[in-house]
């Protein structure tokens, strides 16, 4: 068990007894948060290394900061691949330390209804259209099969792959990493009973790891909202990082579940259904990290290609966009 003292104090005995982290790697992060809380700003770590790549997380952890390998090894490379579903030595140190600062601050929680949730409230008051696959854009219109349809302007909101598709003058040289979740139905109780994320640091590790499929992590989402679950069952998530072409299936998801949990038996568990990523999320490393100018071609584009791959990166292109659109036409303010 390990957790953030200062969130969840009454695991603070088992986290320290846990042999995972020394005092000095204590020390190490204890200085690294009250830098990045008092002395930067949230966006700090993105900033500085825009215009030159900055070196990658594990050597960041391992040199820079100088963690032992046996917090990084045993945490947080486990943690960090779990969260961006890519090896720790492919990872930004800009991320790592972007995250790290929103850990701290921030929290987490998940919508009654959904992520669908946070789309439907964007969507509130808006005319949306759905099951319209568009074939072309340009920047006063988006043609539907043969029909095309008119506006002020287009903003081009999607992922890197489709985003080229319209716009082949877009980076033709950022990879992307593969991940899939599957989820299963289980009666209860799941083998842990607390919200927690349930990490793999010890299965598929070698030289070559990297080309192998991993299955990194495990939650039972049903323990944090419950409306995900019909009583007497719980939902559980497990992701696995590489492509579907590397010939994993349900059996050996199975596998690896039984031996995370060491659970002889699976058959009580139920596969609802795998969603495979071929593009989970944009190559963090080697990137500059450099936003996006939000017009191509005389079109508004926003996503997580558009700068870091997260989330919050997502979001804030689209704030990048919409300003642009307002700016340009000002008539629409």
């Amino acid at each position: 068990m390990v957790s953030d003292p200062i969130r969840s104090p009454k695991y603070i005995l088992r986290t320290i007894t846990s042999g995972i982290a020394s005092i000095k790697d204590l020390l190490i992060l204890l200085l690294l948060r009250f830098k990045q809380v008092f002395f930067e700003g949230p966006y700090t770590a993105l900033e500085e290394c825009q215009g030159t790549p900055p070196p990658n997380t594990e050597s960041f952890m391992l040199g820079k900061l100088g963690l032992s390998t046996v917090l990084v090894d045993r945490f947080l490379r486990p943690f960090f691949e779990a969260i961006y579903v890519t090896p720790l030595a492919q990872q930004s140190s800009a991320c790592f330390r972007f995250v790290l600062r929103m850990l701290a601050e921030g929290r987490t929680s998940l919508p009654e209804r959904g992520m669908q949730a946070v789309a439907d409230q964007l969507a509130e008051d808006l005319l949306v259209r759905l099951c319209s696959p568009i074939v072309e854009v340009r920047p006063t219109g988006v043609r539907i099969d043969a029909e095309w349809k008119d506006f002020d302007a287009v903003v081009l909101a999607v992922d890197l792959p489709a985003a080229r598709a319209f716009l082949p003058e877009l980076d033709q040289t950022d990879e992307g990493t593969r991940s899939s979740t599957w989820y299963f139905a289980l009666p209860s109780p799941p083998p842990v009973s607390e919200p927690l994320i349930v990490l793999n640091s010890t299965l598929q590790t070698g030289p070559d790891e990297a080309d192998l499929p991993r299955l990194v992590n495990v939650a039972f989402p049903s323990l944090v909202q419950p409306s995900y679950a019909p009583k007497g069952w719980d939902l559980a998530a497990v992701t696995v990082r590489g492509p579907e072409k590397l010939g994993f299936g349900e059996s050996w998801v199975r596998h690896e579940l039984g031996c995370l949990f060491g659970i002889g038996s699976l058959d009580a568990w139920r596969l609802l259904r795998v969603y495979h990523l071929d593009f989970h999320q944009p190559a963090q490393w080697p990137r500059t990290l450099q936003p996006r100018v939000p017009v191509a071609s005389g079109i508004y584009v926003c996503g997580d290609h558009c700068a870091e791959p997260t989330l919050d990166s997502a979001m804030r292109s689209g704030q990048r966009a919409a300003e642009a659109v307002l700016e340009d036409l000002p008539a629409l303010q």
